[in-house]
């Protein structure tokens, strides 16, 4: 069942006096609760796609629906925000007060939840992304993964559909990235949560059930990761970083060697090691 579908969508906007293509004639559908991976380097229209999927921005042509309801709906835009909740990626800039509960808390209580739905929601939020010892402290004490988890969290209060990750991993060192990748996968698979997690990282892209490939303000792939991963024109022609893993078993190829495309380490091991 579709949760998410843009159709034909267009959005420019100026730079410096001159129009910059974002986005040009882009059809996307996501289904309920897939984990799909929006892939493309800086400037290719990732996030601008992510902002018009919440109604942020506006598209200039085509129609963007969530959950059947079209985001030019002005009479119900605030319904179309809290089923799409967004991540971005500097998460000092989504911190709002100065205990943990709290800034967990805004967010539901802006939207007029009852007090005692809000403890609920608040305790939830916080153990699904195992930050709850640290409810009383304040976030800016904390790690670039744990505050990463902490702006999930508050996202997750509002009890979205939808939840986008906009390059929210692009600030943290590989432990941090870890972190944050492990929350957001358990959330997809034990509560069945819709995301869409938008990075220039390939390597996170291994475990999604889709991956899409931006270039240009264009979608230019849609498939498995395995697909995506062998494709080297392609992620050579849209100036993407392969995994190490798959460089090794390409080059192995070249050499004549017989290998299977693999997404991890760990599979590229068991593939040399089947060689010998």
């Amino acid at each position: 069942m579709k949760i998410l579908e843009t159709c034909n969508v267009s959005y420019s906007y100026k730079t410096d006096g001159e129009e910059t293509i974002g986005v040009k004639n882009v059809s996307l559908s996501v289904e309920r609760g897939e984990f799909l991976v929006l892939l493309g380097h800086n400037g290719c229209g990732k996030s601008t796609l992510a902002k018009l999927t919440n109604g942020l921005l506006m598209p200039d042509e085509g129609t963007i629906t969530v959950s059947g309801i079209p985001t030019s709906d002005e009479d119900r835009i605030y319904e179309v925000r809290s089923k799409v909740g967004m991540v971005f990626q500097n998460p000092d800039n989504q911190m709002v007060a100065s205990v943990i509960e709290d800034d967990v808390a805004f967010g539901p209580e802006n939207l007029g939840v009852e007090r005692s739905e809000i403890v609920k929601r608040v305790e939830w939020a916080l153990r699904s992304v195992d930050m709850e010892k640290y409810r009383k402290g304040t976030p800016f004490k904390l790690s670039g993964g744990q505050k990463q988890r902490v702006a999930i969290a508050a996202v997750l209060a509002m009890k979205p559909e939808i939840l986008i990750l906009d390059e929210s991993t692009a600030m943290l060192d590989p432990a941090g990235r870890e972190e944050v990748l492990s929350v957001v996968k358990r959330l997809n698979k034990e509560e069945g949560m819709t995301v869409i997690l938008i990075t220039h990282y390939m390597d996170e892209a291994a475990d999604a059930d889709r991956v899409v490939v931006m270039s240009e303000g264009k979608i230019v792939a849609s498939g498995a990761p395995i697909e995506i991963f062998s494709d080297r024109e392609l992620i050579s022609r849209c100036r993407l970083q392969a995994p190490v893993c798959c460089g090794v078993m390409h080059k192995l190829n070249a050499l004549g060697f017989r290998v299977n495309p693999v997404l991890t380490d760990e599979e590229a091991a068991e593939e040399i090691c089947r060689l010998k």
